[in-house]
């Protein structure tokens, strides 16, 4: 397959939901699964799945991935910025975004201060809704795809909640590889033992709150090069 190495930049506000709960932010690592359904939407004709029902409308598959003709590696944190990039949504069954680098208005919206009073007379419920903290335009991150056909010399995709995060990205030189150990595991079925020798072939292994947060880093190009990928394809 034909490797190649990107450094993407982030050109609009990225919320992506690494950590859930009344808070949803976005950590610094942004996993391959999201990546491939990005570029796959973007260059491999992959199509969402808009109704899903019974088991499928609960239980999330990524089975489809393996059927796309590249395979990728999470997106690195080469310079990332979290500034007060924030938003709000105020109905279930719709969401208003809202974007500011004002620290004065990010704390209202976040319930640091009292809220705009358009909020407070609108009748809507923005008290229990959930906020959301995103990254900043700027932030740059690396990553690695594996694919049968180049792609462009210039790539751009979209990713996150709404699609709000705008790539484009440039080929660069190899520095850091990480891989996810979820997608490995759980989408391509590497065996255990392949795995554990992964691990050892790594400088660390970082854990996260989801499954598809754990990453393996710094993982030996040459081993992934010719063990991992030809396991894959």
């Amino acid at each position: 397959m034909i490797e190649q190495t990107y450094e993407a930049q982030l050109y609009a506000p990225l919320f992506y939901s690494s950590a859930e709960g009344r808070s949803v932010r976005t950590q610094p690592m942004l996993s391959a699964t999201a990546l491939m359904h990005a570029i796959g939407y973007r260059y491999c004709g992959l199509e969402k799945r808009y109704a899903l029902v019974g088991d499928d409308a609960t239980s999330p598959s990524y089975d489809h991935l393996r059927e796309l003709p590249l395979f990728v590696s999470d997106m690195r944190p080469v310079a990332v910025k979290a500034d007060e990039r924030t938003f709000r949504s105020t109905d279930y069954r719709s969401e208003r975004h809202f974007t500011t680098a004002d620290p004065n208005v990010a704390e209202q919206v976040t319930g640091g201060k009292s809220v705009p009073e358009v909020l407070e007379r609108s009748g809507a419920g923005w008290q229990t809704i959930r906020r959301y903290h995103g990254l900043s335009p700027g932030s740059k991150f690396e990553f690695t795809v594996w694919s049968d056909e180049p792609l462009p010399e210039r790539p751009s995709f979209r990713m996150g909640i709404g699609q709000t995060g705008e790539f484009r990205a440039s080929e660069t030189d190899l520095n850091q590889l990480v891989l996810n150990e979820f997608l490995l595991e759980e989408v391509y079925d590497l065996p255990t033992e392949t795995l554990s020798e992964l691990l050892e072939r790594s400088d660390s292994f970082k854990r996260g709150n989801d499954p598809r947060l754990q990453h393996f880093v710094g993982v030996d190009p040459k081993y992934a090069r010719e063990t991992i990928i030809p396991e894959l394809s």
